[in-house]
């Protein structure tokens, strides 16, 4: 077998007498060369525990100690013929004799191998010394330690009356977020979450004056960074030409607030201090456009007058010359991406300084978040609980303190020789202060060595705090004392064939930038050489692009049958930005019966088995609770049917339903399966209350499931598995004696996510890009690439660390959230903004290149696209997309003729179903109380004089809620003749709870009311989605009369500088008084739309005008909303 190319650099990496950072793209074989590292180490140590291999997961620890053990094995047996293994070999042929010599027996001993997370190594240390580490006897490490956070921040906050300095910083807050104390404790929970970032900053300070000129200096410099950035990308020849081109527009500017003379006489291009910082806002606004763009006319408004304005001769070359001039300067200015580049933070760099009110609320923050955290360990000791990140911390603690390196430390300087980390592009800062802890005592040719791998241009973990920044600092300047370490850069792809490999190679090259950035994230491409050869007429990248969502669903479910019909024992994987994107092609494969396995993907809160637990749980806990005493009655263990619910109900609107139950002149009008029914679930829930406090409380839920004959409603292992984890979520809520909070409850079972179906086959895999990172797959697809990621939620505190320009060191920018309600200009906070902005575009670059490097052979490309009505052309998608950042290049080739061709732009819609429990397979004595016949009858009968579909019925209501769902769809999409199809409304009323019975009816009804809405002009009016502002369905909340409330409008617009607020009504007026009909509605609904009005009035001052729109008849009436006096 032929040696890779870069196979001298490979050797290289492998002599232990140095220490290296290696940079190794997807598909390089980074575990082997690690695997090869660590085994070329164990033949050189005294003992196997002076190696320490350090991973980022438990699966990656796992994977590299196993492939350690198994290549010793390996030496056990022939050489292999092939180069790699063969390498390999020999390496762990000299171990083996090694281990013999030492007596080490590794092959009986693995554990001798310290082959640990970081996690785990955290643990580790701090059980060495738990006093030190602030830890009594080691506590448990809470997974989902949120509520521990929101407990703190309450206990914080409840010394808002303190007569001290942290009660006044605690006012000072609250009034900066409008006295909102649920706000309050909702940010400061979120600070408290990610506390290693911003801690060791917040206590290092002596004093308030030293923490704001710290602050300052950093401001600063950042100013000063930029300046001298763009200086130094203007050449001498065109910092001439610019000097002379802003004296001659000084001389002739028209507009007298042009900043142009000022411009002229205070230019120095070498002066970049931060004083200079409003002229080189000057020279930008003579340089650049209002959007931030390069110029590109030069006219008499900038001080370039046209030739045809003067009729002297020589003036006119001279216009003429100098606009030339002008031209040919911004042209060479803008091939130049590095100044592009610099010039483009030109206008957002931050003010030097903070405003005193800013000044005012951090120094507040520097009060109540060190406070914050003193709580929150009082909050873990109480609990016995701690979080990740406070094992990091007291790792750090354990290693050093106050005067030096403790014994711990020193202990495991000594055992410690050499140290490998793998994954090392996903470090945070606390995570790499920690290694530099580890390599305090290291001193330059003691034998000691560092390896690390990692990739940056697979960097996608930020949510984590992973900062790319460091890995391109440590290439610079090392790590703590590790200062002489070697970069070196593989090449070699072994995953991919060719094809493959060339089209990321040429993609990338224009996706990602042209240069690292250590502040900014920004990661150059390095390009690949593939090793593997095409295999016979394989296309390696296919495009996909369609008209609408179900259409991607429906042609990707064929593509993948496909596949697996002409390929069946390859793997496909499905990857997805977000998990919202696989919503069609999952109701696609189910519905097409193609299973697959899919790895946290579904909603654990969202799996009807879990939903029906749920309801069981709050019934238990808290038998006042309504809904979900209902939930319990119509789960499949009871089941009753709606006639026998109507009649429980009936005349009870608010009534506590377990004292109905117990009415038994109300039961003996229901069914005898009903009563049956009821009868065996209060049995149950009888026994389960008798042992309250006697047992706990998740496992008396747990049995009161099974006598209901729970189990046996599961139809599936999926289903089993789902209940098995909820029963884990609620017993490890009620550990360490505390009760269950039903919140508590809900928030962690939201997090969770359903198991994967270990009866589908591995071929089929569906996952999110993240959970991808490491594996390969011989076909990867990757669907909805025009949808937009998430945005960040706001911080009390802005904040970014990063690394400085001294080795080894970070600095820290903050800045408060902007106060409530304020307009004033927040130059820190919006530079912080668009930092975070751009390292969050950077990462989507490094995670479209993840998704498309876990392709082995083929890559599919799936998006959705609209055409311009003009052109016939697709429309560029948005920048914020993967599929933006790939348009320039793939753009040529894909083919868009045939997107008008697709299924209609039907609107995907959930099927739903309603399941009962097979009575046939239950082994259970006493069925008859399980009896789920429906006898259902008329629940509101028809009256001769009353229209069938009256506005009061709980039909009308179905429809009506339809018809709102189906107008909104035909608004949003543009079009001017939207369709529904009959089987879309079907879907919706059924969603909607129309029983079968009453579904065709409903469904003709559904299709005239839409039908005279698009035929009248009113109507055409209302849904046109051409409105400045245009809103379906907006949410709005506020308070009125001391009470918060919570508005949809059904639609909102503005059209002539008025703001309309619109609520459509679905009833039907046959009698010839139409007008007194309308008027009387007027009446009804008036106020209503008044406090819509009053709502909208608190954010917009436009005129406000109010409007009810009758679709079925075309019906009218509107008025203007008078404002309160102020």
């Amino acid at each position: 077998m032929n040696k890779p190319q870069d196979h001298t650099k490979r050797e290289q990496v492998l002599d232990v007498s140095q220490s290296f950072i290696v940079q190794a793209p997807a598909g390089s074989g980074k575990t082997t060369l690690l695997t090869q590292r660590f085994l070329r180490l164990l033949t050189i140590v005294n003992n196997p525990e002076e190696i320490l291999a350090i991973t980022f997961t438990k699966k990656a620890a796992a994977e590299m100690h196993q492939r350690i053990i198994e290549s010793v094995k390996l030496a056990t047996k022939p050489r292999p013929d092939n180069e790699f293994d063969g390498k390999t070999w020999e390496l762990a042929a000299q171990v083996l004799q090694h281990d013999s010599d030492r007596g080490w027996q590794l092959l009986q001993n693995p554990n001798r191998l310290r082959v640990q997370t970081i996690d785990s190594l955290c643990a580790h240390l701090t059980k060495q010394l738990p006093v030190t580490a602030r830890f009594g006897s080691p506590p448990a490490v809470q997974l989902d330690p949120t509520a521990l956070y929101l407990e703190a921040a309450r206990y914080c906050l409840q010394e808002l009356d303190a007569d001290d300095e942290v009660g006044q910083a605690i006012r000072v807050l609250l009034a900066h977020v409008d006295n909102q104390l649920s706000r309050a404790e909702n940010l400061l929970s979120a600070m408290l979450a990610s506390r290693d970032q911003w801690l060791r900053h917040v206590m290092g300070q002596q004093s308030d004056g030293s923490m704001r000129y710290a602050l300052e200096a950093v401001l600063q410099r950042t100013i000063e960074v930029v300046l001298n950035d763009v200086s130094q990308n203007i050449n001498a020849g065109q910092q001439q030409q610019l000097y002379s081109l802003i004296q001659f527009a000084s001389a002739n500017v028209t507009d007298s607030g042009s900043t142009t003379r000022h411009l002229a006489e205070q230019l120095d291009l070498s002066n970049t201090s931060v004083d200079s910082l409003p002229i080189w806002l000057m020279l930008g606004d003579f340089l650049l456009t209002k959007s931030g763009g390069w110029r590109k006319q030069a006219d008499a408004k900038l001080g370039f007058p046209a030739p045809s304005n003067s009729k002297n001769k020589e003036e006119k070359a001279i216009y003429a010359a100098k606009k030339k001039q002008f031209k040919e300067l911004l042209a060479e200015l803008r091939d130049n991406q590095a100044l592009t580049d610099a010039v483009s933070w030109l206008r957002s760099l931050p003010t030097a300084s903070y405003s005193e009110q800013q000044w005012v609320v951090i120094q507040a923050l520097l009060k109540v978040l060190p406070r914050a955290v003193a709580y929150l360990r009082l909050v873990f000791q109480q609990v016995g609980q701690v979080d990740f990140c406070e094992v990091s911390l007291s790792a750090s603690q354990a290693l050093h303190d106050s005067s030096g390196m403790t014994d711990v430390g020193l202990i495991l300087d000594y055992q410690l020789q050499h140290m490998l980390v793998d994954e090392f592009q996903d470090t945070s800062e606390t995570q790499f202060m920690l290694l530099k802890d580890l390599v305090a005592g290291w001193q330059a040719d003691d034998g000691r060595t560092l390896f690390l791998v990692g990739d940056p241009m697979q960097s996608i973990y930020r949510f984590r705090q992973a900062e790319v920044g460091l890995f391109l600092k440590t290439q610079q300047d090392g790590l703590g004392e590790v200062r002489d370490i070697s970069p070196v850069n593989i090449e070699v792809n072994f995953r991919s064939q060719q094809s493959v490999v060339d089209w990321v190679n040429e993609a990338f090259s224009e996706v990602m930038p042209d240069s690292d950035n250590i502040f900014s994230g920004a990661i150059s491409y390095k390009p690949s050489i593939p090793f593997k050869l095409n295999e016979p007429e394989e296309q390696a990248v296919h495009y996909y692009p369609h008209s609408d969502r179900q259409a991607e669903g429906e042609s990707l479910l064929k593509l993948i049958q496909q596949i697996q019909l002409d390929k069946p024992d390859e793997t496909i994987a499905v990857l997805v930005r977000t998990r919202s994107s696989l919503a069609e092609l999952v109701i696609a494969l189910n519905e097409a019966g193609v299973l697959y396995q899919a790895t946290d993907i579904d909603p654990l809160h969202k799996r009807q088995t879990v939903i029906d637990l749920m309801s069981l749980t709050r019934a238990y806990l808290q038998p006042a609770d309504r809904v979900a005493w209902l939930s319990v009655l119509r789960a499949p263990w009871c089941a009753l049917s709606l006639a026998d619910m109507h009649s429980l109900l009936d005349g009870c609107p608010d009534a506590n339903i377990y004292s109905l139950l117990q009415d038994k002149g109300r039961l003996s009008a229901l069914s005898q399966s009903g009563q049956n029914s009821i009868a065996h679930v209060l049995t149950q829930f009888a026994v389960a209350f008798s042992h309250r406090e006697r047992m706990p409380s998740a496992e008396i839920i747990k049995g009161l499931w099974s006598e209901l004959l729970g189990p046996e409603c599961l139809s599936t292992t999926a289903e089993l598995s789902d209940n098995v984890r909820f029963f884990e979520c609620l017993a490890e809520l009620e550990s360490a004696g505390n009760s269950i909070d039903i919140k508590a409850l809900e928030e962690r079972v939201e997090k969770l996510y359903a198991a994967a179906d270990v009866n589908a086959p591995k071929t089929l895999q569906v996952m999110t890009i993240h959970k991808a990172k490491g594996l390969e797959f011989d076909h990867v697809i990757l669907p909805g690439l025009d949808r937009r990621g998430r945005h960040d939620d706001k911080q009390l505190l802005t904040w970014l660390e990063r690394p400085s320009e001294l080795p080894g060191e970070s600095e820290l920018l903050i800045a408060p959230i902007k106060e409530t309600g304020s307009e004033a200009d927040d130059a820190i906070g919006n530079y912080l903004n668009k930092i975070e902005q751009q390292k969050s575009a950077h990462e989507s670059q490094r995670l479209l290149y993840v998704a498309a490097t876990r392709a082995k052979k083929c890559l599919h490309l799936s998006f959705c696209l609209t055409l311009d009505e003009k052109t016939g052309e697709a429309k560029k998608p948005p920048s914020n997309t993967l599929l933006g950042l790939l348009w320039s290049t793939i753009k040529k080739a894909v083919k868009t003729d045939l997107l008008g061709d697709k299924l209609d732009n039907k609107e995907a819609v959930t099927k739903c179903y309603l399941k009962k429990l097979n009575t046939q397979e239950i082994k259970k004595e006493d069925l008859s109380c399980l009896d789920y016949q429906q006898e259902t009858s008329v629940i509101i009968a028809p009256q001769s004089n009353v229209i069938e579909f009256d506005w009061a019925s709980d039909l009308a209501a179905s429809i009506g809620s339809v018809c709102h769902q189906c107008m909104q769809i035909m608004g949003e999409s543009g079009e001017k003749n939207p369709v529904i199809d009959d089987e879309s409304i079907r879907h919706l009323l059924l969603e909607a709870g129309v029983l079968p019975q009453y579904i065709e009816d409903a469904i003709a009804r559904s299709k005239q009311i839409l039908t005279l809405c698009l035929q009248d002009n009113r109507g055409q009016w209302v849904l046109n989605n051409q409105h400045e502002d245009s809103q379906f369905e907006l949410a709005l909340s506020g308070v009125l009369d001391g009470a918060v409330v919570h508005y949809r409008l059904d639609r909102t617009f503005v059209d002539d500088g008025k703001r309309w607020i619109i609520d459509y009504k679905t009833s039907r007026h046959e009698d010839e008084n139409k007008e007194q009909f309308l008027d009387n509605e007027v009446t009804r609904y008036k106020p209503q739309l008044e406090q819509y009005a009053h709502l909208m009035s608190a954010i917009d001052s436009r005129p406000i005008m109010l409007g009810l729109y009758y679709p079925a008849f075309s019906g009218w009436r509107s008025w203007e909303f008078e404002r309160a006096a102020k």
